[in-house]
Parts: structure tokens; sequence; C-alpha cells
């Protein structure tokens, strides 16, 4: 029998469904999360309609169908959808929301490892090193935040995801994630060398200001470039 779906959910039935599914009329339905049927809108990416609350992708047969097969889609299912309308850059984030919020989570905290190691170093240094002290404490709490950060996106949000766990492989994910971090150093040291000297703010939140102010760039660069390059590319 012939699959009736709209693009892209009858190239993905089409590679999901056996022939076993094709032999007899059918409804394709899925189970869509709130946050999949808001980019799926954004996008402008049609479902059939709904039937008990579940999506209609498409059908096998026509005419009035009581038969309904339920397919469950995978992140790669996503990413394959969005992919229809979006670069790979960015289906692949939005195919994998838990993840990215994992990501999210695990930068926040690394928020306070920086301000603590900053401002212990910055406490230990000023009286040495003057206003110097405040680029070398802020190189010092960003280094302490990135290693931070970088063992538990290894251990936790990117596992299961294929990555080469060789000693040489995670040396070079670590020297990656240095370099899509570079702009959240500069952004660190450049504030928490100027607005103490500029406004006269504490240095411990001129060291914020300069951690906000890198996190957006270091999201994309870090969750793409050091851990999601190779999937991108594999796919």
């Amino acid at each position: 029998m012939r699959l009736c779906a709209p693009e892209p959910w009858f190239t993905l039935l089409r590679d999901k469904l056996s022939a076993k599914d094709l032999k007899k009329p059918t409804l394709i339905t899925t189970r869509i999360r709130w946050f999949n049927k808001l980019v799926l809108k954004v996008l402008g990416i049609r479902v059939l309609g709904y039937r008990n609350n579940l999506a209609v992708l498409g059908c096998v047969g026509g005419g009035d169908v009581d038969n309904v097969t339920m397919v469950k889609l995978s992140n790669e299912d996503w990413y394959r959808v969005y992919s229809y309308k979006l670069p790979r850059s960015l289906a692949l984030p939005l195919s994998e929301p838990y993840r990215v919020a994992i990501y999210v989570l695990i930068g926040m905290s690394g928020i306070p490892v920086n301000l603590a190691t900053a401002t212990l170093a910055h406490s230990a240094l000023i009286g040495l090193l003057g206003y110097t002290a405040n680029p070398v404490a802020s190189t010092a709490g960003f280094e302490a935040s990135v290693l931070s950060n970088f063992t538990l996106h290894e251990l936790l949000t990117f596992r299961g995801t294929g990555l080469e766990r060789a000693f040489r492989k995670v040396l070079e994910r670590l020297v990656k994630y240095h370099v899509a971090s570079a702009t959240s150093w500069l952004s660190q040291v450049l504030m928490a060398t100027a607005l103490p000297a500029v406004l006269k703010m504490p240095f411990w939140l001129a060291q914020l200001v300069g951690i906000i102010v890198g996190f957006i760039i270091n999201f994309i660069l870090g969750y793409l470039y050091t851990w999601s390059r190779h999937r991108l590319e594999a796919r």
C-alpha cells in the first residue's frame, strides 16, 4: 500500500516502518512533547492532525482508517526532522534539549568554582601584585571552572555519544574546550581588570560580569566545536 505523509515525515516514516506496517491501512501516530510542538510550529513543519492527543504523521492506504500504528521518535529522528529546515549545527542541540539543559546546568555549576578560586587567588596576590593580581586571579578562576566543567561534561553531558576515550582524544577535546572558551576568558580578564579600576566595582562582581558576558559564546562553541563536531560530521 501507499504511504502518504508530508515531508519531512514521509522520508522518516519510510525508513522507520517495516514492510509489515505498510501492508494494511493504518494511521501513523506519535506522541509529541510540548517543546517539540513549539519548535515544529516555529519552523513551519506540519503534521496531518491530532487524534487522542497523538500527532498523526501519515497514513497507509486511503479512506477512513481505524487501525493506528504508533512510532516512537528518537533524538536522531528529531535531528532529521529539524535538519529539513535548519542547518545541522542548529538542528542538533534542538533535537536533544535534555542534553542541552545538562550542559547549561554544568556550565552554571562552574560559576561558583570560578568565583571562589578567583577570589581566593585575588586575596592572596593583591598585596604582592597590586592591580596585576586582577587578571592573574581572573585567569586562575577561569581555568578552575574550565577543568571542572570539562570533567563533568565528559562524564555526564556527552556520555553515550560515541566519544573516543583514549587519552589522546580526551586531551584533544580539552584543548578544543580551552580554545572554545577563549572568548569567555578574555571577557573575564577584561571585566575583572577594567571594572574595578574604572567603576571601583568589587573584584568578585567584576569577575561575575565577565563570566556572564562570555557564557553564551562559550556555550555555542563548547557544545558544537568540542563535543558535537564529530557527530555532525558523521551524519
